[in-house]
Parts: C-alpha cells; structure tokens; sequence
C-alpha cells in the first residue's frame, strides 16, 4: 500500500477513533443528565468534551500536517512552500499521543478495571499493524499499551463513572464501535 494511502487511511482512522471517544462521552453524559436531580452530583464527563476536543485538534493536525497531504495542496498554497511532518514521525507522534490520551481518559473515567474507555488503548497495537508500523515500533505500541493499563488505576475512589446509569451502555457502544473500526481499517489495509 502506498505511502499516501496509508496516511489518508490514519487521518480516517484518528477521525472515527475521535468520534468514538465523544460517542462515548456523550452517553456518560447523558447519565449525568438523569443523576443531576439530585443536588451536588458531580458532572465529570461533562468536563471532558473540551480537553478531548483539543486534543483531537493536535492529533488530526498532526496527521493534515504531514508530507503525503500536504501534497494534494500545493495547488491551493501555489508558490508557498509549506514544511510536512515525515509520515514515520508523524505516525510516532500520532500513537503516542493516542496512547498517553487512552490512558487518561481512562484515568479519569474509572481506571483501568472499570472504564468504557479501556478497548480503545488496546485497539491501537493493533491498528499499527494495520497502518504498516514496524514491528519495533507495534511492539512498543504494544508494551506501552500493556503498561499503561496495568498503571492507570482510578482517580476517582467514590466510583462516580460506575454510578452513573449509562455506564454499562457507554462501554457497550465504545466496545463496539472500536470492533468496527479494527474490522474496518484491516479490511481496508488488507494486502491485495
């Protein structure tokens, strides 16, 4: 597969990955929405829309950035030569971040034993092996993935996710949808 279209497939790939995460959240908020009758009920997926919004911006960006994209707007930019991100660093980049963000999310949504958020770190190794990583690179993805679950446990110890009534529904449709994904960007990457 050409370089160009394994990038493209990233930039779709990161799209549907972000989208996910705010399925995600929006479900935990909407279980917010019913607990909130009760005065003082903490709101916290609600406060996750901005940090993860931002990071989808750098992380998107990232990707847009790149060598292999940019190419297709050099009609739009004419003479101005705008400097690329190497596909390689970019991806690097990419899957750290993607990792380092799994893994607070999942901090902040119960930990690694309880949040919905927990099959999208260890989607990531696998859709490396789709995007054409190298091997030492899926494996790193892999033991960074590995470790970052075993490390992140609960900030929250009064289980406010867990309490929350769409809980079990945020991580049937994370769960899933991350399935759909893996299915789709392997189908699609599969060797012709």
């Amino acid at each position: 597969m050409k370089s160009i279209n394994l990038t493209n497939a990233f930039v779709v790939t990161q799209f549907f990955l972000l989208v996910i995460t705010f399925v995600g959240i929006a479900v935990l908020q909407r279980g917010e929405n019913q607990l909130t009758r009760m005065p003082g009920t903490p709101r916290p997926a609600s406060q996750l829309f901005y940090p993860v919004f931002g990071f989808a911006l750098v992380t998107v960006g990232i990707l847009v950035f790149t060598q292999d994209v940019l190419l297709f707007s050099r009609p739009v930019f004419g003479d101005l030569d705008v400097p690329g991100i190497g596909k390689s660093t970019a991806f690097l980049l990419v899957f750290v971040f993607d990792l380092l963000g799994a893994a607070i999310l999942i901090k902040v949504t119960g930990g690694s034993g309880e949040s919905p958020f927990s099959a999208i770190l260890f989607t990531l190794p696998a859709l490396s092996i789709f995007l054409r990583e190298p091997p030492s690179r899926f494996f790193g993805y892999t033991i960074g993935a590995a470790l970052l679950f075993l490390l992140v446990q609960s900030s929250d110890e009064r289980g406010i996710f867990s309490n929350n009534p769409k809980y079990k529904n945020a991580f049937v449709w994370v769960t899933l949808m991350i399935l759909a994904l893996s299915t789709l960007v392997g189908y699609a990457t599969r060797p012709i």
